[in-house]
């Protein structure tokens, strides 16, 4: 057995010297473990893990608050991954049963996604893949990052979580826009995610739009414009660029954020310029 310190814990785990019975219970971690090579450790994933595509054929056996424990107890993981915030609770449950569980501390800026690479990388043993997937992280964000902006290109972000959700600075998204050139028009506030004021977002007028349905569709496209009218909105989005990304984009936590999501951004903004 192996120890590695946890964060989140603040104590030591302790994990198998050979770990090859995983369960990845945080869709970002799933992304980690399969870039780095470790799919066929895989044993399950939570119902929302489906990056890469090889992902989706796992057995899916929870969400971010519940688990199927007569599937942990049958087939015994060597490690359960979880994250903070919304499974906190679900944590603290699998621990007290006796399962060995390295909670991932939440993405509050795109650093993070790289440091967690490495964490899990650690605690898997996979060291060498762990260090050479950061590295291509690190190359790619050097690639997109803008030096020396002047004017930055104003940019309202908003989310369709089942409500209208945009995020504020300490999350991965603020973090993103900023370094490829941009302002977060909510970058002044504390919170990682809330609802904003439909007047506030009118009074900090931003240059870009950039919404992210759940998934996209034509009837979205209808459903926001039609949501921006009602909140008063429809002359902002007349006047301003409005981009749509294809759904569960920007929100995602893992690798490919920094791949895809953030070159979206890039274009986005300097595009726009």
């Amino acid at each position: 057995m192996r120890k590695v310190y946890n964060e989140i814990l603040d104590e030591f785990v302790s994990v198998p010297d050979r770990i090859e019975r995983i369960v990845s219970l945080d869709p970002a971690t799933t992304e980690v473990l399969f870039m780095m090579g470790l799919g066929d450790k895989i044993i399950a994933t939570d119902a929302f893990s489906y990056r890469p595509e090889e992902a989706r054929k796992k057995p899916k056996i929870g969400s971010y608050t519940h688990v199927n424990e007569n599937f942990l107890e049958e087939n015994k993981p060597d490690i359960i991954f979880t994250t903070t915030g919304a499974q906190k609770e679900l944590t603290k449950r699998l621990i007290n049963k006796g399962y060995t569980v390295y909670p991932l501390g939440v993405t509050n800026s795109v650093f993070r996604i790289i440091t967690n690479v490495e964490i899990i990388s650690l605690v898997t043993g996979a060291k060498e893949r762990g260090r050479e997937l950061a590295g291509y992280l690190v190359d790619t964000l050097v690639r997109y990052k803008k030096k020396d902006v002047k004017n930055r290109v104003n940019v309202y972000v908003e989310f369709d979580l089942g409500g209208v959700i945009t995020p504020g600075y300490p999350t991965h998204v603020s973090d993103a826009i900023s370094l490829v050139g941009g302002k977060n028009i909510f970058d002044d506030k504390d919170e990682a995610y809330f609802t904003p004021r439909d007047d506030e977002v009118l009074s900090r007028d931003p240059d870009l739009i950039i919404y992210e349905p759940k998934r996209l569709t034509d009837y979205e496209k209808e459903r926001f414009q039609r949501r921006m009218r009602e909140r008063g909105l429809e002359e902002l989005v007349k006047k301003k660029k409005v981009v749509f990304t294809v759904g569960d984009f920007l929100a995602h936590q893992g690798p490919s954020f920094i791949i895809d999501g953030i070159k979206f951004l890039y274009e986005s903004v300097n595009g726009f310029k």
